[in-house]
């Protein structure tokens, strides 16, 4: 019998927003953070969204996976969203990758970042047996998440494609969303393709 083998997931860091219209919030009242998944396919380390600042994802890291920073393969950005990547500083000599698209949204958004931009490489055709890029337009329009093969079944970790499970369960774009018929379609499609999904700023959801 064939063994198939499957990509591990950790949650490295479980998100938060800054407001949260389901908890009958109306302003930002606290600091915003993004949902960090490391994702090991045989071998290879793919970090995904590293947002906390390098002095707290570094422990963070240690403390969900027993890794440190040079353990990390490569970076994976579902977006530009500067709350996305605070802790790129610790991995400057990992490869960075981005959905072609993605970079392209960048430079036309915020040029200013051409020095960070620049630094990153198309994911396409670099991500290991396993792991697929899965667009998710809606929140940006080329928002890109991943699709994943697990033990439990296909596992989409969305970005912002899904914020938290009560916007994942509602099908709503994030008040900032570019698009939010969208974002709704987007989120129908990931409700009908994945069994598991890590939103972009809450814990882990299960798609029964």
């Amino acid at each position: 019998m064939t063994m198939t083998s499957h990509v591990r997931f950790t949650i490295v860091n479980i998100g938060t927003l800054s407001m949260n219209k389901f908890w009958g919030e109306t302003e930002r009242i606290r600091p915003t953070s993004a949902t960090c998944t490391l994702l090991e396919a045989g071998d290879f380390r793919l970090l995904v969204d590293p947002s906390p600042a390098p002095e707290l994802l570094e422990p963070m890291l240690f403390a969900n996976a027993g890794l440190h920073p040079e353990d990390v393969d490569a970076v994976f950005l579902t977006h530009w969203h500067g709350d996305h990547h605070f802790g790129l500083s610790l991995f400057e000599d990992k490869a960075w990758f981005m959905s072609t698209e993605g970079l392209v949204e960048w430079q036309e958004q915020r040029p200013a970042d051409r020095e960070r931009f620049e630094r990153f490489n198309p994911a396409e055709d670099h991500l290991p047996k396993g792991i697929t890029l899965f667009p998710s337009p809606g929140h940006t329009l080329a928002h890109c998440s991943l699709l994943v093969d697990t033990q439990w079944g296909p596992l989409i970790v969305s970005g912002d494609a899904t914020m938290t499970p009560d916007f994942f369960d509602a099908e709503e774009g994030y008040h900032n969303s570019i698009d939010f018929g969208l974002a709704a379609e987007t989120i129908r499609h990931i409700k009908a393709t994945a069994r598991l999904v890590i939103p972009g700023h809450g814990n882990l959801i299960l798609n029964l």
